[in-house]
């Protein structure tokens, strides 16, 4: 397995086309990029404060229509930091989740273990939550419900808009505070037809990845009220997570957003064609059938290490990388993640259903 992994990764390196999500720079380049950006600039942030930082956090709390925002290192601090604040707010430390939820399956319990929080699973795994699932809950128990928009684990699925608001009035009527797993959420004004500060209007706080669409080194951004971000900042605190400064990921973030939020809004109209085309090819199924994010999964028949030995052998011959390593097996099939991108676009949906198919031979 490691030796296939490798050939795929030195086929990567090297192809002239790739789907996957955005152009890549080398770690030197990117160092010489946020030299040239960081020209002018004349203290480096300290422990959180400083202009570079403070006017960050100041653009990111108006794009999600909050108060006050908080850079921190990762989302796996900022989310359960979240959480143990709606919980010491309302005296109650239960949290509803749902069973895919980055906080269940990839955090090692962390929010359980480190953060005293006791977790609910709400909704079946394959669906988004449902308003019926919600009152299912023992509600009077639960200080905060986790929403994930969109949901990474099933391919990108979202709650229709009347049945998001349906589940935030839900909350309210119960005192339940609203979280947002935001991870994605830069895909949600295209998918919904709403800004981001109307979208996030309906939660108590928003997490954002700073890295995943948006190209950034590192970092997140825990946005909400200004008491809320406030405390966050001493509890970041508390648990390691004030670094002494933070330049680095923060050039990085304001570049990644200035180069790629701009073409998430196409990149979700483009997943939504070449999502369909794709699940002609024969063996080739898709999550959901008609993505509503600029993501998508494929379940693709084959094991893993053969599959990943054709699309090392097509990148080879044709220097086209058409998918990225799975990342699941279900039954027979493995399960691709496509994340739509600059560097996905730039080429027609037509262009990737060409290689796909001749690349598994189907």
């Amino acid at each position: 397995m490691e030796t296939i992994r490798k050939a795929y990764a030195a086929a990567a390196k090297t192809a002239q086309w790739s789907i996957l999500r955005h152009p890549s720079r080398s770690m030197a380049e990117t160092l010489r990029v946020l030299a040239d950006r960081a020209e002018g600039l004349l203290e480096p942030d300290v422990y959180g404060r400083g202009e570079l930082i403070e006017s960050f956090e100041l653009n990111m709390a108006k794009k999600l229509g909050k108060p006050a925002a908080l850079f921190l290192g990762s989302g796996t601090l900022a989310q359960p930091l979240a959480l143990k604040l709606h919980s010491l707010q309302r005296g109650k430390n239960a949290v509803a989740l749902h069973p895919t939820s980055h906080l269940v399956l990839h955090e090692h319990d962390g929010y359980q273990q480190l953060w005293g929080l006791e977790g609910h699973l709400v909704g079946e795994p394959n669906t988004p939550i449902h308003l019926n699932d919600l009152h299912q809950l023992p509600a009077e128990n639960i200080a905060a419900l986790v929403l994930e928009l969109p949901m990474r684990e099933i391919g990108g699925q979202l709650p229709q808009w009347h049945e998001l608001q349906a589940q935030v009035a839900w909350a309210r009527q119960h005192d339940i505070a609203v979280h947002f797993d935001g991870a994605r959420l830069w895909h949600c004004p295209a998918a919904y037809q709403r800004s981001l500060a109307e979208i996030c209007d309906l939660a108590d706080s928003v997490y954002v990845s700073l890295y995943k669409d948006i190209g950034g080194i590192a970092g997140a951004i825990l946005a909400g009220p200004e008491d809320f971000i406030a405390q966050a900042r001493i509890w970041a605190r508390r648990a390691g997570g004030n670094l002494i400064s933070w330049y680095p990921y923060v050039l990085a973030a304001e570049l990644g957003l200035e180069e790629n939020l701009t073409a998430v809004d196409e990149a979700v109209s483009y997943a939504q064609k070449l999502g369909p085309m794709l699940g002609t090819i024969e063996g080739v199924t898709v999550q959901p059938e008609v993505p509503q994010a600029a993501m998508f999964h494929l379940h693709i028949e084959g094991d893993a290490d053969t599959l990943i030995g054709k699309i090392t052998r097509h990148a080879e011959l044709e220097s086209v990388i058409v998918l990225p390593l799975p990342r699941a097996t279900v039954g027979h099939s493995s399960v691709f993640e496509i994340s739509v991108g600059r560097r996905t676009m730039a080429e027609p949906p037509e262009f990737w259903l060409t290689h796909l198919a001749k690349c598994l031979g189907r």
